[in-house]
């Protein structure tokens, strides 16, 4: 039989368990708007149902990106949505050269990259149509299609 102090510790132990639970349920409530909605419900039925909804919309993850936002991502920091997208094509609206023979291409899509390197150089022109991929450790290869030429660049816009 146990006695009297291990009965008094349970109880305690009961009480915290189930204040630390109140206490993550009302911070969590707490740190998430809409619950406030629910509890100015009159109708027992319509305000179980309100806090349902809302429990709900806790859990939804999220929406992974289109094909469409993962291009218009690509080059960008890794943050940016296209994660998963190994290589982008598109044609080259205007080139421009800056400092030391760099050129800064645009693109049809209005994206904008420059030259990083002074590799194999292809040929560019505008109207031309070109792939620009994943290279090593972050890096993008633009390559002209048609062409065994390619150009080490980064995204600027």
């Amino acid at each position: 039989m146990p006695s009297i102090h291990q009965k008094n510790t349970g109880q305690l132990m009961a009480k915290i368990l189930s204040l630390s639970g109140l206490l993550l349920l009302f911070t969590t409530l707490q740190a998430a708007p809409g619950w406030h909605d629910c509890r100015n419900i009159e109708n027992d039925g319509e305000r179980l149902a309100c806090y349902d909804n809302y429990v709900l919309t806790l859990d939804k993850k999220p929406v992974p990106p289109t094909v469409e936002e993962q291009k218009a991502a690509f080059g960008l920091p890794k943050e940016s949505p296209a994660e998963n997208l190994h290589d982008i094509s598109n044609r080259i609206s205007k080139i421009e050269t800056a400092s030391r023979g760099k050129r800064i291409l645009t693109l049809e899509n209005g994206q904008i990259w420059r030259q990083v390197g002074s590799s194999s150089q292809p040929r560019l022109a505008a109207g031309d149509t070109i792939t620009i991929e994943k290279g090593a450790l972050g890096s993008f290869i633009l390559k002209e299609q048609g062409s065994n030429r390619s150009l080490r660049v980064k995204r600027i816009k």
